[in-house]
């Protein structure tokens, strides 16, 4: 059987949690200045906003086999802005092209939902994905910084 990428519905995000938590490990490894940000950084606090958003702004989707999950790609439409909030795949089935068909399926979405501009935020010291971003054609612009105290 093999891999499966489909919807899944904003009430169901909990599926996603185990994935979510290793994404935000590497986060928490690979930061520079905000590691006490992800050591707080809870799943729970991750998807208040995304539990408030309309159905029609907000595209799950789940790589499955066998009824377990090996990535997801959470994404939200705000006005002509369209977002890449969340993405991780497992190592088993990296470089194998489901995250490229991920982030594929939803600029795509994004885009026949009229977003003018298509954006990720990558976390920094998160170089390693570099890479796959500029391959799906998305290019650093800008650089913001955050207060700290």
């Amino acid at each position: 059987m093999d891999y499966i990428i489909a919807d899944i519905p904003k009430d169901q995000i909990i599926k996603i949690k185990h994935l979510w938590e290793n994404l935000n490990a590497i986060h928490l490894m690979d930061s520079v200045y905000f590691k006490d940000y992800y050591k707080s950084f809870s799943f729970e606090k991750r998807i208040e906003s995304f539990m408030q958003e309309k159905d029609e702004n907000i595209k799950i989707s789940a790589i499955t086999k066998e009824n377990a999950i090996y990535g997801y790609c959470i994404s939200t439409i705000h006005d002509t802005k369209g977002e890449i909030e969340s993405s991780y795949i497992s190592e088993e089935i990296q470089k194998k092209g489901y995250g490229k068909r991920l982030v594929k399926l939803h600029t795509e979405w994004m885009k026949q939902n009229n977003c003018e501009k298509i954006v990720v935020a990558v976390s920094y010291g998160h170089n390693s994905v570099l890479d796959f971003y500029h391959k799906v054609g998305f290019y650093e612009r800008l650089i913001e910084l955050e207060y700290k105290e």
